[in-house]
């Protein structure tokens, strides 16, 4: 004789099922954005495996130039250079320096990510970052602006010192006709900045891992209904 009334058996089957069926669903979500996130992960590195593109005010399509290497010709804006805060290179606080290049032959700009500096030991002062002058080639991959961050209240950056760079306050800010995209810097350039971008691990393995995640937890959960059936049973 069960040792627990029908409706309370039943409840807990029910509260089983749901709690299988609910886990297998966050699994079967993980997998679809190991998929998902993985292939546009391998289009992005064949795409900075491939021939540089030439960036210009006429070839400015989003679509065109996300995640790609490229190249642009200009010459740098100093005076219109960002410091992204809070960002740490072997364990050194820091910023990264965004200077807007203005492409030859046009009023636009695209914005530049010209890599890591060692933030001075005052919070009231700035690094000094050394802008060549004159028409210049610069090389890099292009990456898109920051879309969403955790914040409680939403304000826009004051100063040369930002928490992030999202581009509607870029433009609204600054005035520039920009790019929709930002370039990260690569080569040597002689401004003693460190142009350190890692080549990212594929998202894809960490998704399958919350996927296996999730199943043991289905399986856990099928386990313990199965020993409350059985003890319910006997």
């Amino acid at each position: 004789m069960s040792i627990y009334p029908p409706k309370s058996s039943f409840r807990r089957f029910l509260l089983v099922m749901l709690l299988i069926l609910t886990c297998l669903g966050m699994a079967g979500l993980q997998l679809w954005r190991a998929a998902t996130r993985g292939e546009r992960f391998e289009r992005e590195q064949a795409a900075l495996a491939s021939t540089p593109i030439s960036v210009s005010a006429q070839n400015a399509e989003r679509e065109n130039i996300i995640d790609r290497a490229a190249t642009v010709r200009g010459r740098w804006l100093p005076e219109k250079t960002l410091f992204l805060d809070n960002k740490i290179y072997r364990s050194r606080p820091g910023y990264h320096v965004l200077t807007p290049l203005q492409l030859s032959g046009s009023e636009v700009v695209v914005l530049v990510n010209r890599g890591w500096v060692l933030a001075p030991r005052l919070r009231s002062e700035l690094p000094l970052v050394v802008s060549p002058t004159g028409e210049i080639e610069v090389s890099g991959v292009t990456r898109g602006f920051e879309t969403k961050t955790f914040e409680l209240q939403k304000n826009l950056p004051q100063g040369s010192v930002w928490q992030h760079v999202r581009e509607a306050d870029y433009r609204q800010l600054s005035g520039l006709d920009a790019l929709p995209v930002i370039l990260l810097q690569t080569g040597a350039d002689g401004d003693g900045l460190i142009r350190d971008w890692a080549t990212p691990d594929n998202p894809a393995t960490r998704h399958y891992g919350y996927a296996a995640m999730w199943l043991v937890f289905a399986l856990m959960a099928a386990s313990y209904g199965l020993l409350a059936w059985r003890k319910n049973d006997n």
